[in-house]
Order: structure tokens, then sequence, then C-alpha cells
């Protein structure tokens, strides 16, 4: 039975019956010229022509064919075949693996009930003596039957299975689909998944035996309307409390207007937001302090529950570890920066979203043990005491992610040498200048990086604070290549300078942060200054680490000893949910991956699972039962083309011959 994709462009056809109106209505109508002298024309006699009701009959024939032709392209004609079920040749036995799709997507859009709608059918319409057999596939595969003559046990176990709350994986099933069939003679696999683009667009999916069938059965309705929750976040609030930012879609065709709810402990909040189709906009919730820790940012039910619900941590974040190592046999002075420094990081900043706790330890302290249990390292003065192997273990503490603040202590020059020879800094001692009471006057930062985050902390009216600040005496530096200076002095001297080694961060400064080598100690830029210095750190222990549904923790997370596997650490990551495991709080959801309402192009599937296309059934269901579609349309494209060539070569015939005519 012949169908169209675009039914209502065939009303198009009705527009060229114009063309032929045209041609009935235009007359040759004889055109009066008038001479001044007609002495010289020759009299003659007119011969009459018949009159005819269309001219160039065969060339307005061709056009209108051309148009007919790209207007039915245009409308996806198919042909509808009944199916036979999933019979084989007649000289050949069948084996048939169903394949189904169990991943959470195919919870909502209808999916489910389709899947297991048209499984039975298919099921029944088998002849007695196939074999059928079955694989259920979401992240992993679920269930399996072996091919077999016992219908109900193959139903029975579909009908006992439901979708999981995890991300499919096709590329498990189809594996064990295969080897369930093995030699077996006619193999035959019947797909049935909503084939979404985020699961089936992958490279992972193995190459299928050419000599087995494989038939793609489409399931579910994206075109149903669908609100989704793509992502929350949580973060200190200024004013007190939390802020909670929920980032909702409306994947549908049409303006909606919802309300999003958020519980967080006895307190739930409700805001109304208005969107228009496709659109992605957040909405913002303040939570008041002291009501929990775990929140549930909600959504009325839809046609996919599962992206209408996001659990979201909204308690405290755990804090950033500094370590202060200073020398204290060889320069007990620089306790007092240490104490600044440590005082500086222990204030509660109202609306910070980190604290800090800060630890002592002497330039004799294992570096390499601080390794995973320090995000940073505050070194006042004790590079020049640390021994080859601390040296090594703090070269690997940043090429791991942490970030190594340095400041020069008496032996300054020793200080810069080992952190060149070691390849962990370009900077180059150059000398010491003279002392605010030798010089007359304090120095001064005369420049502040405007690309770096300290150019955006301090805008013209705070960075007047930073200007003002004394220092009595710095180090004179040369940056290297790759270092990135961040405030230079009135002279142009590297004051302060940024260096990334492997996934850390190496701080320098020319002069130590104590009250005895600045004033800066004292003034409000202290905090920012220092703080932001520490950004990469905080970035690293901001929020939360989010999994998805069936994700397993890594060893990293767990005790030592300890394995993902661990039924006790396995099952916190199978359902929604929010926990708090070595002090570090982990938020798990369903992958907004399964709220993507595309499906896969699957002639692009099928080449991707065959080396040798020709071997795939070009039979494609699109859901209905026992029902397979052909596309016509390539042919009405050809003969669009060939009616146009045909219309510009008879064209330019009559051109010429009309051109022919006139000379004669």
């Amino acid at each position: 039975m012949l169908t169209f994709l675009n039914p209502a462009l065939l009303f198009a056809l009705a527009g060229l019956v114009v063309p032929i109106a045209i041609h009935l209505v235009n007359r040759q109508r004889a055109v009066p010229l008038r001479f001044s002298s007609i002495r010289f024309i020759t009299r003659t006699t007119l011969r009459q022509k018949s009159r005819r009701s269309l001219t160039d009959l065969l060339l307005l024939l061709l056009r209108l064919a051309f148009l007919a032709a790209v207007l039915t392209a245009l409308a996806g004609p198919q042909w509808e075949l009944k199916s036979e079920g999933l019979k084989a040749d007649d000289e050949t036995a069948e084996t048939v693996i169903f394949l189904v799709d169990a991943s959470s997507s195919l919870s909502g859009w209808g999916g489910w009930e389709e899947t297991v709608q048209v499984f039975r059918t298919r099921l029944s319409e088998l002849p007695g003596d196939t074999a059928a057999g079955l694989v259920v596939f979401g992240k992993d595969v679920l269930e399996e039957v072996a091919p077999t003559r016992n219908r109900s046990l193959v139903e029975n176990t579909l009908l006992t299975t439901y979708p999981e709350q995890r991300a499919g994986a096709p590329a498990a099933g189809l594996k064990r689909a295969s080897e369930l069939l093995g030699s077996i003679p006619g193999p035959r696999i019947v797909v049935l998944s909503d084939f979404q683009l985020s699961t089936w667009q992958s490279d992972l999916l193995p190459d299928i035996d050419p000599d087995i069938r494989i038939e793609f059965v489409k399931v579910g309705d994206f075109e149903r309307a669908n609100f989704s929750i793509l992502s929350v976040d949580s973060f200190a609030s200024r004013a007190g409390g939390t802020r909670v930012i929920a980032r909702v879609k409306n994947d549908s065709s049409e303006a909606a207007e919802i309300s999003v709810g958020l519980q967080v402990g006895r307190v739930q909040l409700e805001e109304v937001a208005s969107f228009s189709p496709g659109q992605i906009q957040p909405v913002a919730f303040s939570v008041p302090e002291g009501n929990g820790s775990v929140g549930r940012v909600f959504l009325p039910e839809d046609t996919y529950v599962e992206d209408n619900e996001y659990r979201v941590w909204v308690g405290p974040s755990s804090p950033i570890n500094v370590g202060l190592v200073i020398p204290l046999e060889a320069e007990p002075e620089k306790l007092n920066e240490a104490e600044f420094v440590s005082k500086a990081l222990s204030v509660e900043i109202p609306g910070g979203g980190n604290h800090y706790f800060a630890q002592l330890f002497d330039a004799t302290v294992d570096i390499g043990g601080l390794i995973g249990g320090m995000d940073a390292l505050y070194l006042a003065g004790s590079v020049s005491y640390l021994s080859e192997e601390q040296m090594g273990d703090l070269q690997r503490f940043l090429e791991e992610g942490g970030v190594v603040f340095v400041s020069p202590g008496n032996m300054a020059a020793k200080q810069f040498r080992k952190l060149s020879d070691q390849g962990l800094s370009a900077l180059t001692y150059v000398g010491r200048t003279k002392s605010a009471v030798e010089r007359g006057v304090p120095y001064h930062v005369g420049w502040i990086n405007p690309d770096s985050n300290l150019g955006k902390l301090f805008d013209e009216e705070a960075a007047v604070d930073l200007y003002q600040m004394g220092i009595y005496s710095y180090i004179r530096l040369r940056a290297g290549e790759g270092t990135d200076v961040l405030l230079r002095s009135e002279d142009g001297d590297p004051l302060f300078a940024r260096e990334r080694i492997g996934k850390g961060t190496l701080l320098t400064t020319a002069w130590p942060w104590g009250g005895r080598s600045s004033d800066l100690p004292l003034r409000f830029s202290f905090l920012p200054l220092l703080r932001e210095s520490l950004a990469e750190a905080i970035a690293e222990k901001e929020g939360t680490k989010r999994l998805h549904c069936g994700d397993l923790l890594s060893l990293a997370d767990l005790p030592e000893g300890a394995s993902p596997s661990d039924s006790e650490y396995y099952t916190l990551t199978l359902e929604p949910n929010v926990f708090v495991l070595n002090n570090k709080p982990y938020e798990v959801n369903v992958s907004r991956a399964e709220s993507l309402s595309q499906r896969v192009v699957l002639s692009d599937l099928r080449a991707q699972l065959f080396e040798d296309e020709k071997t795939v059934s070009m039979a494609e269901t699109d859901s209905a039962l026992g029902s397979t579609t052909r596309s016509l349309w390539p042919f009405f494209v050809l003969a669009a083309v060939l009616f146009y060539l045909m219309e510009t070569v008879l064209s330019g015939y009559k051109d010429s011959r009309s051109s022919d005519e006139i000379h004669a």
C-alpha cells in the first residue's frame, strides 16, 4: 500500500492546473503595426493555421511531470508491505533472537508498552518449528533465553522484566545475541528499541556476522511533549543559606507553563516558570540555613518520569586542606608568616562556598605522605631545605593536581635554582632589592594582569587598596617561557607568577606574605588575594562528585582495601540518591542522555554493524505491528531529473528551430 510521510504536500499538485489554464487563455492575436508608407510592401495572402487548444503540448507535459515528481518526492512516498512474520526462506530453517532494549528511556514515550505489544505479536507469528531466543539489555545484559521452541518461557521472561534506571549499552546485547546464535542456520536478530541517538551512536558497537539477518523495529513516540531537569547546582548564597539553580528544558513544540519544586528536609519551595518550545532556562531557589543537606528538585509527571526528578547535595562542602611548611629550625621567623596565612584561611566569609583547614608542618615533612590528603601546600621559604626525595614528591604532588604556593626565604637564590633544576619553574633569580629603610620609601604594585582571575577580582575600585600596599623588600626575578605574571612592581619586576605543572599549579611570590615583609596582612585585599591564589584547589573541591545510576565508584573514592564491586559500595549508585563517603558528597541521578528525543539514522547504524551493507535486510519496521516499509522518494527524484533533462533538450531544439524559421 502506498503511503506518504507528508501527505499535506500532495495538495500542491492542484497547482499544476495553473500552467494549463494559462496555455488555454493565451491566444495568438494580431497586433497592428503602423508604417508611414506601404508602397514598397508586396501584397500577399496569409495562410490560416488550424486552431489549437494547447500549444507545445509535449513541452508542457514534461514541465508538469517534473513539478509533479518533485512534489511527490517531498511528500515522502513509501510502500508499506504486510509482514509475513519472521519466516525465513522456504528451504532454510530460521532461528530468531529478540534483542530488547530496556534502558531508562524505554520507560518513557510509551516505549515499553509498545515493546511488549510488538514482541508478543511477532512471537506469535513465528512458525511452530522456529526456535526463538531473547536478550534484554540495559547497561549490561539483564535477561537472556537461549533459542528454544518453548514460547511461554521466552514470553514470560520479557513480561517479568522492566526498564532499569541506567543508560543503555547495546554493544553488550548485540554481542550476546550473536553468541547465542552461533553457527545455527538461518540466524535472525530482531531489535526492539527506541534507537535513541545518545545510546546507539557509538563506536563501541560490534561487527555483526554477515550471515545474520537483522531487523530494526522502532518503538516509542518521541513526538510526545516532555519536560526534563538537565542539571542542578547548589552553592552558598551571599545573603546566607544556599542557592539552588535547576536547568529545565521544554522538549516539545508548544509553549507551556509548569511548576518546579524543591524539597530540602521539611522545607518545600515552588517556582512557576513559562517555557517557549525547546527552551532551556534556569529556575532558582533560596534555601534557608539549617534545613538539611539533601535536596530533591522535581517536575510534574509527564511522558518520561525519570528526568522529572534530580537529587542534589545542598549541605556544606568539604574543606580545602592546606599544609603550611616552614623551616622551623633554620628560619623560625617564618612562624610569623604562617600565622598570618593560617588566620586568613580560617576566616569564614559570609556566603563563602568553602572553608579551609590549615595544618603546620616542618620542612622535614614527608611530602609524599601528604599527596591525597592535602589540596595545597604553602612553602614559606622551605624549598631551599628540601631533599632530593622531597623535591621529587613535590613534583609528583603538582603533576597529580595539587597547588603549591612558594614564598622566598633567606636562601632565595638556592630556592629558585632547585626549582629550575627540578624542571618546576622557569623563573630566574636576579637579586634582592634594597630595603625600604635604605631606599626611603616602600615598593608598590604597579600592574595587575587584566586577563587573570586577579584582574577580574580587583576592579578599578578594589585595586586601589592593592596598589597602596607597601612592600619593604622583594626578590627580583626574570620570567621565562610559560610563566604567567599576575602582579608586577612599579619598575616592571614580576611580583607574583603562576606556572602550570602537569595537572597542578605552582604559585610564586617575590616577597613573603607576612607582616615583616609588607603591610599586606593588614589590608582588605589580603584575604581575596590569598584565597583567589588557591582558586585551583577550590575549583577541585567545589560542588560534589556526580555519578550516573550504575556507575562504579573509583578506587580513589574508597577506603584502602575496598573494591567498587563490594555490595556495600555497588548498591550506592544503583538508584538516584545522595550520600557522603569519606567526607565527600556524591550525587547519583539517571543519565540525562536518556532524555534526548532523537533517533539514530538506521541506515548509518546498518553500515556500522555490517561491513557489507547488502547483507542486511532493507526492511525497516517503523513501529506498527507487523508492517514494513520501503522509501520510494529516490525513484521520484530520479524521474524528476529525467523529466528536467528531456525538457531542456526539447526546449533547445524548439528555440533553434524558431531561429531558423526567422532567418528563412
